[in-house]
């Protein structure tokens, strides 16, 4: 076994200096796991639809997602980009890390509709198998209001949303690093509109129906916390604060807070993460798992085929599991996501990345191009 474990990559963070961010990329990322497996993991349990309901408030971990997303790609490419030249190059790399994962993930579910439909198989979600949307999947735009409902692999609109926000930064940034301030009200009022005219559907739990939309916010304010990291690095004791967010937000969305009010404190999460690592003292909880930030764009892409295959195909269909027993079997799900998701960054997403990018090299200790916030 201690042959094998110096034959496997290791798993080490990306940069020293925002640990606290990874800690939360990968405990928001199982967040969003724990939302989609939550109906086969409380299958024996009495209450369970109400229970569910209730923990679909974890589903704002992708809001979270998209505040850290602002922050680390200004930090990340902070004078960096400068003209056309250095803007192709900043989304040549966006692209060389969030493609390959995509297409992959796209191409299973084409391959698995294409099988079931060959055995007269019945789908349990037929309706996001809409080669209507295949295009616009594959372009990436498919959180951009074109397409009539969830798609192939659902989860993915984010990952189309992010992709928009990539393509706006360098305006973004230029107009924060112009007037913070006037940055500051713009994000004030783009809430502010969204709140008071949400109509019956609340604008953060958006998805393919315009997500790009539930990015803006969380991603300008990313914007503005990066400008004001000097500031946020003055609150006292901020990693003690951020555990207690944490907690606070595990425990509202738990026992079912509304999301408009939730939604503020998935907000101040990132922001006192942002807090901590300015001041740079990390404990040891964040100090072990910070490195797991590194699986959460893999945790994430591939947890539905996780489902799909694990708990659905083998656990319920074939295995023919129900009650306490699927139960156990889903919980073995969650940490075979991570191995999944482990296998898929060392053997497929880097040697993608690196080649697409058109740049081999050996990781750096901030491996600045490379840096992804989900």
């Amino acid at each position: 076994m201690s042959g094998l474990g110096k034959r496997l990559p290791s798993l080490r963070p990306e940069s020293p200096d925002l640990l606290h961010l990874d800690f939360l990329r990968l405990l928001a990322s199982y967040g969003i796991v724990l939302v989609h497996f939550r109906t086969n993991l409380l299958s024996p349990f009495a209450g369970r639809e109400s229970i569910a309901q209730n923990l679909d408030g974890f589903a704002l971990c992708v809001d979270l997602f998209f505040v850290i997303s602002g922050f680390v790609i200004s930090w990340v490419y902070r004078g960096r980009i400068d003209g056309f030249p250095s803007y192709g190059k900043f989304l040549r790399k966006r692209l060389a890390r969030l493609v390959p994962l995509h297409w992959a993930t796209l191409l299973f579910y084409v391959l698995a509709w294409g099988a079931g439909t060959a055995v007269g198989a019945s789908f349990d979600r037929a309706e996001k198998y809409d080669f209507g949307c295949f295009v616009p999947n594959l372009l990436m735009i498919h959180a951009w209001g074109v397409c009539d409902g969830p798609s192939f692999n659902s989860v993915s609109w984010s990952i189309s949303a992010e992709m928009a926000m990539y393509v706006a930064f360098p305006l973004m940034f230029w107009v924060a690093s112009r007037s913070t301030a006037a940055f500051a009200v713009f994000f004030a009022a783009l809430v502010a509109s969204l709140y008071l005219f949400s109509g019956e559907q609340f604008w953060a739990e958006r998805t393919y129906n315009l997500g790009v939309l539930r990015a803006l916010p969380g991603f300008c304010f990313g914007i503005l916390l990066y400008r004001h990291r000097d500031r946020l690095a003055g609150i006292a004791g901020a990693r003690w604060w951020l555990a207690a967010a944490l907690v606070l937000f595990g425990t509202a969305a738990a026992a079912g807070l509304g999301k408009p009010w939730l939604l503020p404190i998935a907000y101040l999460i990132p922001l006192l993460g942002v807090a901590a690592d300015m001041q740079g003292q990390v404990g040891p909880w964040v100090r072990s798992l910070a490195p797991g930030g590194r699986l959460t764009y893999s945790i994430y892409m591939l947890h539905p085929i996780v489902q799909s295959v694990f708990i659905v195909l083998i656990g319920k269909k074939l295995l023919q599991l129900d009650g306490m027993v699927l139960t156990v079997w889903t919980l073995l799900a969650f940490p075979l996501v991570a191995i999944v998701g482990y296998a898929s960054l060392f053997l497929f997403e880097e040697p993608s990345r690196k080649l697409l990018s058109g740049k081999s090299r050996r990781p750096s200790v901030d491996a600045r191009g490379e840096r992804i916030s989900i």
